[in-house]
């Protein structure tokens, strides 16, 4: 079934004479592997990166399955993205990974009380999206009386890290990272990398998307003063995410805990995005 995607993927993408490259820009992917991945059949595209290709290139479902009820559901993909605001308060979503500001026409669902936004940033190393990220809030926060944050993933870790100076009255996390330092210690151990090696060279490259940096690394000592009311949901099978760095967060920063049964770190099924909104409306 993937490889059919991908193939379907594949020929949408050759039909308008699209690199990989300017493909995956399009979608709001960093690196041309990924679309690579997902034509060859190796990767899923997530359910908010096939709405953005629908709305990007005016597809119809039935272009990407033979039985997109099935597949994707009945989501309204005619939403667009606030262009100036409507209500005293904003919901800023922050993505993870590889995702896309568009991602947040999902939470549109919320729209009837909050402008939704989509925080704009490309993927890159955590210490080099900081600037642009405390811009963008900067920038938004200046609209709003009141300020929410739904961040999945890395972007729940550029808020409690970067964005804790800021007046957010309420956070989301979806599989928040919490512990970046123990992410980073995995992937050294993946790579046969020492932390004498990192220290020497300070910058290590591991390949196109990922480079480790030992200044950062040391950064991550230091304590962060999140104190915002944060809420956030769990997959029950996270093989990203460790339980026990979960339950420290929580204890330690007071926020509340939704596990999801059988729920992975990325929540892209429609099963998994309709939990997800009945946790946002139980506690938004």
């Amino acid at each position: 079934m993937k490889n059919e995607f991908g193939q379907r993927i594949k020929k949408i993408r050759k039909d308008r004479g699209l690199t990989q490259q300017e493909f995956a820009d399009s979608l709001g992917y960093a690196h041309k592997s990924t679309i690579n991945k997902i034509e060859s059949g190796q990767e899923d595209m997530s359910y908010q990166k096939i709405l953005v290709l629908l709305k990007e290139y005016m597809l119809d479902a039935k272009d990407l399955f033979d039985d997109p009820e099935k597949e994707i559901g009945s989501i309204d993909t005619s939403i667009e993205e606030t262009k100036k605001p409507h209500h005293d308060s904003c919901i800023i979503y922050i993505h993870g990974l590889y995702g896309s500001a568009l991602e947040s026409r999902f939470y549109t669902f919320c729209s009837n009380k909050y402008d939704v936004i989509g925080l704009d940033y490309k993927d890159g190393s955590p210490w080099e999206v900081k600037d642009k990220i405390i811009q963008e809030l900067t920038e938004i926060s200046k609209k709003y009386k009141d300020v929410y944050v739904i961040a999945n993933s890395i972007g729940a870790f550029y808020t409690f890290k970067y964005l804790m100076d800021f007046k957010i009255k309420k956070a989301f996390f979806i599989s928040p990272l919490v512990n970046m330092k123990e992410v980073i210690e995995g992937i050294m151990k993946q790579n046969k990398i020492s932390l004498e090696d990192l220290k020497t060279k300070k910058i290590i490259r591991i390949n196109d998307e990922q480079t480790l940096s030992y200044d950062f690394y040391q950064s991550l000592n230091q304590k962060d003063n999140w104190n915002t009311k944060t809420h956030i949901l769990y997959g029950e099978k996270d093989k990203i995410v460790d339980q026990k760095s979960i339950f420290n967060f929580v204890i330690k920063h007071n926020a509340s805990l939704t596990i999801m049964k059988n729920g992975e770190h990325y929540f892209h099924t429609p099963g998994q995005l309709k939990f997800i909104k009945k946790w946002i409306n139980e506690y938004l």
